[in-house]
């Protein structure tokens, strides 16, 4: 059996093969059967190991921007409702 870690053109490991035939292509680098790829990277002449960038954060969903949306706009009500009734209350003289 022939084991090879599959690069892309950066040199990053996307798989490991198993394969019953050795094989000469330039994205796949044969390997030991107890080969660790994490955090790996071929550097055309070697494995180098990387430390990955911290993944980003995800996008708000759909479900997430409506509910913002929904809890500012009872937020804004409120404030507004606040508002009208302190006008109200300086109107009548109960408040300075």
């Amino acid at each position: 059996m022939y084991h090879y870690a599959q690069i892309d053109e950066n040199g990053y490991i996307v798989g490991i093969s198993h394969l019953s035939a050795e094989m000469s292509e330039p994205n796949l680098i044969q390997i030991d059967e107890d080969f660790d790829p994490t955090n790996k990277k071929w550097n055309g002449a070697s494995w180098e190991s990387y430390t990955p960038p911290e993944p980003p954060e995800p996008e708000p969903t759909q479900l997430d921007r409506m509910e913002a949306q929904l809890n500012k706009s009872q937020d804004e009500l409120r404030q507004e409702g606040a508002d009208m009734m302190m006008s109200e209350l300086v109107k009548r003289g109960l408040m300075v």
